[in-house]
């Protein structure tokens, strides 16, 4: 386990994956997260763990809409995850986003929203 390619345990392979170092805020979302959603990730503005941290905590729950192809369980590990590497990456992640709207009485609105 640990490799540059590994997989991190708690998250399935076609999301997340681990490397020996550390992540760090300035690192690409390509090196962390599998190339699918790296690229969507990308695409839609957010091509730094940094920048994807930073929309996080400025749009709250909400945050993963612009990203094609992404629904409420994805968003939620991407934020757990971002949430769990805060000490290496020095970004303070806002403990209220670790939910993405989706999940209640927003849930509607969020699954026509990913449906779309």
């Amino acid at each position: 386990m640990g490799g540059p390619h590994a997989v991190a345990p708690a998250y399935p392979a076609q999301n997340v994956r681990s490397r020996a170092e550390a992540p760090q805020a300035h690192d690409s979302v390509a090196v962390w997260f599998a190339p699918l959603l790296s690229e969507r990730l990308a695409q839609a503005g957010f091509g730094t763990l940094e920048q994807l941290a930073q929309r996080i905590n400025d749009t709250g729950t909400t945050w993963w809409y612009p990203v094609r192809g992404i629904g409420v369980r994805r968003a939620e590990r991407v934020v757990q995850w971002l949430h769990e590497q805060q000490e290496s990456t020095g970004i303070r992640m806002n403990p209220r986003n670790l939910q993405a709207r989706g999940h209640g009485p927003c849930s509607k609105a969020a699954s026509e929203h990913a449906a779309g």
